[in-house]
């Protein structure tokens, strides 16, 4: 709805200022404007459901590129998904603030991971290499291990990816830091 808003705002404004638009512009405008007669059920394979420390809300696959997925919603909440975790999350409600995350090698030559959100120091984890696993043929996936000190006790995360019998990815669990909350992306439509 806002970017069907922005469109209308942008037509009249061009509009007003006296620019004339050609045809292919028109198209384009037309082609655009037709994005709010969309009904749900059109958006229905791209909703997943996101919770975190006992909150829930909807945000939609809006973009891939390469390994990345960018899931947004309404209420602005944007995550980026790398293919292994969240790397990337902002606008989540409740003082969350800005927050990103990576890979990398420890100086030890050990797969590691770093958490890094706004108003904490960094916090790192050494990591397991990712283990594939299987249940059944329509629920399998890998986890990775990661095992981090906070204020003097070890603490563990899982990084999970699931995947259904066609190899779409059903589930995605990343912890906030290891000891922090768990973020859990569940597809909504199978």
């Amino acid at each position: 709805m806002r970017q069907l808003n922005c469109i209308a705002l942008m037509t009249m404004l061009i509009a007003l200022s006296g620019c004339q638009l050609n045809a292919p512009q028109v198209d384009t405008v037309r082609r655009l404007l037709t994005i709010g007669q969309h009904t749900s059920e059109s958006f229905q394979p791209y909703v997943w459901s996101l919770s975190m420390a006992g909150t829930q809300y909807t945000v939609y696959a809006a973009r891939v590129w390469g390994r990345r997925v960018y899931f947004s919603n309404d209420y602005g909440m944007n995550l980026v998904w790398d293919g292994d975790s969240f790397i990337i999350i902002e606008n989540i409600p409740g003082g969350f603030g800005h927050y990103t995350s990576g890979r990398e090698i420890t100086p030890e030559g050990r797969e590691g991971r770093w958490y890094d959100q706004a108003g904490f120091p960094v916090r790192r984890a050494t990591c397991t290499v990712p283990q594939a696993w299987r249940l059944s043929a329509d629920r399998f996936g890998w986890r990775q291990t990661c095992r981090s000190e906070m204020d003097g006790v070890r603490v563990m995360a899982n990084h999970l990816v699931e995947f259904d019998e066609k190899s779409t990815i059903r589930k995605i669990e990343a912890p906030v830091f290891p000891g922090g909350p768990t973020i859990v992306l569940r597809r909504v439509s199978l």
